[in-house]
């Protein structure tokens, strides 16, 4: 057993009223922004990432209707369903259990989605508290770690505040990456806050059974907990697995070089644990490996880590004090090798986000925690006699970007405009179409229009996603040229054989150069007037 993971109860309160609170507080601002809609404007739900948080609300619509498989409803190409968004899935279904079985609203989607982020939010908030007090004993220092694991963030406010936004090629690391802090995660991403709960509590598992003694029978049930809990992480996100297992191989590296000979008892214990979710991650590797479609999808998912000196700016603040905790937690090392993960997991970092592959910014999972807890107890030996002052500068340093992207989904909320908020007729128009096409009709509009397609219909949007819509790039400038009527007599054709209806909003008109582009078309409904008026075609079939 650990030495620091006693936790008293009144701890738990503490822990438990703080998580309240930052729920709360991070409620607040959706609550504006559906008070804000009115007769000509919808709230979306998302004050942030709208693109994809649309694509969440699309996912749970296909367990809404019933399904039980993704199929990608971003993209026009026909393809098998695959097991995967299983967590939004399951809310779909959720959400028809709630209404009883009849076709589900939007905003009970909405409702569902937030319901969602609150409850694994809260419980995320517990199982990180956990996680600290296996290494922890002092409770002041524990939930200084856990102020610095959740509401921590880099320096990106400083630059916000000089006006410099994006520097070396990016924004500030800590505005727009999730996975590499906590408070984006707590503010509106429910599977990758799920994701992280049962990564933590995988490694928890794993940790007690490395407390335990060599028979088998005494740890087994622990390391096995540890794989179904990081199975979990991998229906939230399937190459989660992989870094887990990065982590692991670190880990051991680490104890095999303290003690100086092969770690079996780590190893067979972490070996148990690694193989019960690799499953998932061999099921990940052949869908992609054998659907066009999502293979496309994936190739188009790049997300690369920005200049190193991003990376310093936004871990700064926290790797300081971090580094005077290193000694501690490499000694503590060598009775209880838990301490050296801690260690290992920094140290992963920074070669995990510059691996060659396409979503490397993502492979900083996690990092915020062990590096939360090494700067609480760093501090702590940096600033043994000051250590208030100590901890007010650092918090002043680390907690102004959580504030400011809190600040700026209220302002959002407060302002009804897109992308955040969509136009009533553009909804009205929606609706309409899908009650008159027919189910897995495909729908040709701007990419922004399309985004809402699968979240309000039943239908595919021709394009609407970046990474999810195959061949985006060539679709949008396809969709620019049709309206603007410049396509060939053959292109056009060929554009219109792969579509069944048109949607046509003032963004679509934005680019319309007169009313050629109607040729073939018949107009079904028009929602509003004048130019935000929003028009749904049928393509007239010879």
């Amino acid at each position: 057993m650990l030495p620091g993971e006693r936790i008293s109860p009144r701890e738990w309160r503490r822990v438990v009223v703080f998580a309240a609170l930052i729920l709360c507080a991070t409620t607040v601002p959706y609550v504006v922004g559906w008070l804000a809609q009115g007769d000509d404007w919808r709230f979306t739900g998302a004050l942030f990432g709208v693109e994809d948080a649309n694509s969440y609300l699309a996912k749970m619509r296909i367990g809404a209707s019933g399904g039980w498989l993704f199929v990608n409803r971003y993209t026009s190409e026909p393809h098998r369903g695959a097991l995967f968004f299983l967590p939004y899935i399951l809310l779909g279904h959720l959400a028809r259990l709630l209404v009883g079985g009849k076709p589900v609203a939007v905003g009970t989607l909405i409702a569902v989605y937030h319901g969602a982020r609150v409850v694994v939010g809260f419980a995320l908030i517990l199982v990180i508290y956990r996680f600290v007090a296996a290494f922890v004993r002092a409770p002041a220092v524990r939930w200084l770690a856990l102020i610095l694991a959740t509401l921590g963030g880099g320096l990106g406010w400083l630059l916000s505040l000089t006006g410099r936004g994006a520097v070396f090629g990016s924004l500030p690391l800590d505005l727009y990456v999730p996975e590499g802090y906590s408070f984006l995660i707590l503010f509106g991403l429910p599977h990758l806050a799920l994701a992280r709960a049962a990564l933590l509590a995988g490694f928890l598992a794993l940790l007690d059974a490395t407390a335990l003694d060599g028979a088998a029978r005494s740890w087994l049930g622990r390391s096995l907990l540890a794989g179904a809990a990081w199975v979990v992480t991998g229906l939230c996100v399937p190459f989660y697995i992989a870094v887990v297992y990065v982590l692991l191989g670190v880990w051991g590296l680490a104890v095999w070089v303290q003690r100086r000979h092969f770690p079996w008892d780590l190893f067979w214990r972490a070996a148990t644990a690694a193989l019960v979710p690799l499953p998932v991650l061999l099921y990940s590797t052949w869908v992609f490996a054998a659907n066009d479609v999502l293979a496309q999808w994936a190739a188009q998912n790049r997300l690369p880590s920005p200049h190193p000196l991003h990376y310093a700016l936004g871990y700064a603040g926290l790797a300081i004090p971090a580094a005077a905790a290193i000694p501690w937690a490499w000694r503590r090392g060598a009775q209880h090798a838990g301490h050296l993960l801690l260690v290992s997991w920094v140290v992963a970092a920074p070669v995990l986000v510059y691996m060659p592959v396409n979503v490397q910014r993502r492979l900083a999972e996690g990092i915020i925690v062990p590096l939360g807890i090494l700067a609480a107890m760093g501090l702590r030996r940096l600033a043994p006699r000051r250590r208030k002052l100590a901890q007010a500068v650092l918090l002043a340093l680390v907690l102004p970007t959580s504030g400011l992207l809190w600040l700026g989904g209220l302002v959002s909320g407060l302002a009804p405009q897109r992308p955040i908020f969509r136009p009533a007729d553009e909804i009205a128009a929606l609706q309409t179409l899908n009650a008159v096409a027919f189910r897995g009709a495909v729908v040709l509009s701007r990419h922004e229009t399309g985004n809402l397609v699968p979240v309000h219909t039943d239908l595919i949007a021709y394009v609407g996603h970046g990474p999810e819509t195959v061949d985006a790039e060539t679709k949008e400038r396809r969709v620019a040229a049709f309206f603007r009527d410049t396509l060939s007599p053959d292109e056009r054709a060929a554009l219109l054989a792969e579509v069944d209806y048109v949607l046509a909003g003032p963004l679509e008109r934005a680019d319309a150069s007169g009313d050629g582009w109607q040729a073939g078309l018949r107009e079904i409904s028009v929602h509003g007037s004048g130019p935000d008026r929003f028009v749904v075609y049928e393509v007239q079939r010879d």
